[in-house]
């Protein structure tokens, strides 16, 4: 099954971008799908970029959810252009201590330049959800920081992870707690990526 989440995460990485730019918005690249027989639930979307935007070297998150394991997700993190082999990540998101990701997850991206990271979903929680949030990636060429999202800017890649934690809690005790219940309620929702 493991193979097939990552074989579809290619797809989705090829059709996001097309789908974002048709005003689509975060629901257009965020994927849900239902697996009736076994009852399991996964939600996923291809890497997106920061704050940058679409320029060489800019930092992408992406991020593979499944409810047979609740707890933990799958982020994929790179960067434009798949140029750089990223080592490691850190989060700042206020008002919360650096959050460090160093944990590969046991099967590798196929996605190119794309290393793939095993982060409790409390984890990403506090990058989703604090006051803003910045990524500090190391590469193998250097060190990226971008801006995910502040109080006047998002990024293409903080609307999706928003997005991403409404689809997995939704339903849920979570919901609640989080405070996502009907977060996303509009139909007409565009997100604002630095505009």
């Amino acid at each position: 099954m493991k193979q097939w989440l990552w074989a579809v995460a290619g797809t989705i990485a090829l059709v996001g971008c097309a789908s974002a730019g048709k005003g689509g918005g975060t629901q257009a690249l965020v994927q849900v799908q239902e697996d009736k027989a076994t009852r399991v639930k996964t939600v996923e979307f291809a890497p997106q970029p920061m704050d940058c935007g679409r320029v060489a070297h800019c930092p992408t998150l992406g991020a593979q959810w499944s409810s047979a394991t609740p707890n933990r997700a799958t982020l994929l993190i790179g960067t434009w252009g798949g140029q750089a082999v990223v080592e490691a990540i850190e989060f700042n998101a206020r008002p919360h201590a650096p959050l460090r990701v160093r944990s590969k997850a046991n099967i590798a991206s196929t996605l190119p330049g794309v290393t793939a990271f095993v982060v409790p979903m409390d984890t990403l929680e506090r990058v989703g959800f604090g006051k803003g949030a910045w990524v500090r990636v190391n590469t193998d060429g250097g060190v990226l920081e971008e801006n995910m999202h502040s109080g006047d800017r998002n990024s293409l890649a903080g609307d999706a992870l928003k997005r991403f934690m409404y689809e997995a809690y939704k339903g849920t005790d979570k919901e609640v707690s989080v405070g996502l219940l009907g977060i996303f309620t509009d139909k007409t929702y565009e997100p604002n990526y630095g505009k």
